[in-house]
């Protein structure tokens, strides 16, 4: 049986993955002001590499897991979601942008061939991890709203990324 605390971070980097996913969605307006670009759907094209690489990269994420660790790619996905995140902070043009979020997608990747796996690998009841998993994601999708919305409003949209990228940091210091 998976340990509990491991479980709630699993649980809880679900969350933060369907989170980090939509946080370009949902503060691309005030991106697009702060680059000058007149209509936000312009710069919507630049976040394409994100979803690509989440996707294409489930299967080199899934391999290197089974070859050199669930945990060690856990930890990369910790790591690097939270490195990319204050990477896309950083940037100052729509080709830094489009990098930095397709290397997000790269590391949003690790995370279903990873990480569930590592929940029902000794579960009693899969059927129920997996609930409470898909449940974990969807409150990442909720909450992208709602707390980029509010990073957005109250500090910027820098903040929208550097704030969950922080805690994903953190999140991978606590699975170590």
């Amino acid at each position: 049986m998976t340990s509990r605390p491991t479980s709630l971070l699993l649980n809880f980097a679900h969350s933060l993955d369907h989170l980090f996913l939509l946080i370009f969605a949902a503060a691309v307006s005030a991106i697009a002001l702060d680059f000058g670009i007149a209509r936000w759907e312009d710069l919507m094209p630049y976040g394409v590499g994100a979803f690509a690489f989440f996707g294409l990269g489930s299967l080199p994420a899934g391999k290197l897991g089974d070859h050199w660790g669930r945990r060690r790619m856990m930890l990369v996905f910790f790591f690097g979601m939270g490195g990319a995140a204050l990477l896309v902070a950083c940037t100052q043009d729509v080709w830094q942008l489009a990098l930095a979020l397709a290397l997000l997608g790269a590391f949003s990747a690790i995370y279903h061939p990873v990480g569930i796996p590592m929940l029902v690998r000794h579960s009693v009841r899969p059927g129920r991890t997996i609930w409470i998993n898909g449940v974990a994601g969807n409150l990442g999708v909720a909450g992208a709203a709602v707390i980029t919305g509010s990073l957005v409003k109250y500090v910027g949209w820098r903040a929208a990324f550097i704030v969950p990228g922080l805690v994903a940091i953190a999140a991978g210091f606590a699975f170590a």
